[in-house]
């Protein structure tokens, strides 16, 4: 029994299977060689005083201590260069009312030396989820050595703690950060 058919096909039947067969072999041989998927050898996994969350390897520590009686304080900065990123995690050892932690916080960064020359501005203070948490945040701005910089402050209550997460950038690498940021986000968990 023969079939007609027309065109290339007909003459080669087996390219697109020939073609799809390359095709899948090319992806597979890309995700054997990790170039088609997210490395996590690129990602530091942070697990301390029942929290964990991951950032970039590329990101430095520049602060991980207890404070003593109240919590822990954790800090790290983007080590790319001319990069504005900073994170930091505040942990309070007790539950507070996030709203006044954040207008606490919004005075204090007021009165800090850093922001005082040019000024810190604060959106109201509004609802938010952070994660899969419910938070609430508020949103800021300013000029830090001559950059302007945005940033938020996010707080909820999580296990019997207050958590104070800060998410800081510059606006030349906002759309680097902002994917860390996510990435904080989507991986913070509280236990």
């Amino acid at each position: 029994m023969t079939e007609k058919h027309s065109g290339l096909s007909a003459i080669l039947p087996f390219v697109s299977i020939l073609t799809k067969g390359k095709v899948a072999l090319s992806v597979f041989i890309l995700l054997l060689s990790g170039q088609g998927v997210p490395a996590k050898d690129n990602q530091f996994n942070y697990l301390k005083n029942g929290v964990s969350f991951s950032i970039p390897i590329d990101w430095k520590t520049i602060s991980d201590e207890a404070l003593p009686d109240k919590g822990y304080y954790y800090s790290a900065e983007s080590t790319k260069k001319n990069s504005t990123g900073l994170f930091t995690l505040v942990t309070i050892n007790n539950v507070e009312n996030p709203v006044k932690s954040l207008l606490v916080q919004e005075k204090n960064m007021k009165e800090e030396t850093i922001y005082q020359e040019s000024g810190i501005e604060f959106t109201a203070i509004e609802s938010c989820n952070f994660g899969s948490k419910e938070a609430l945040k508020a949103d800021y701005e300013s000029v830090v050595k001559g950059t302007k910089v945005s940033g938020t402050i996010y707080c909820f209550n999580c296990s019997e703690k207050t958590y104070m997460i800060f998410f800081q950038t510059g606006l030349k690498d906002r759309k680097n950060n902002v994917k860390v940021f996510r990435m904080i986000e989507l991986t913070f968990a509280c236990r």
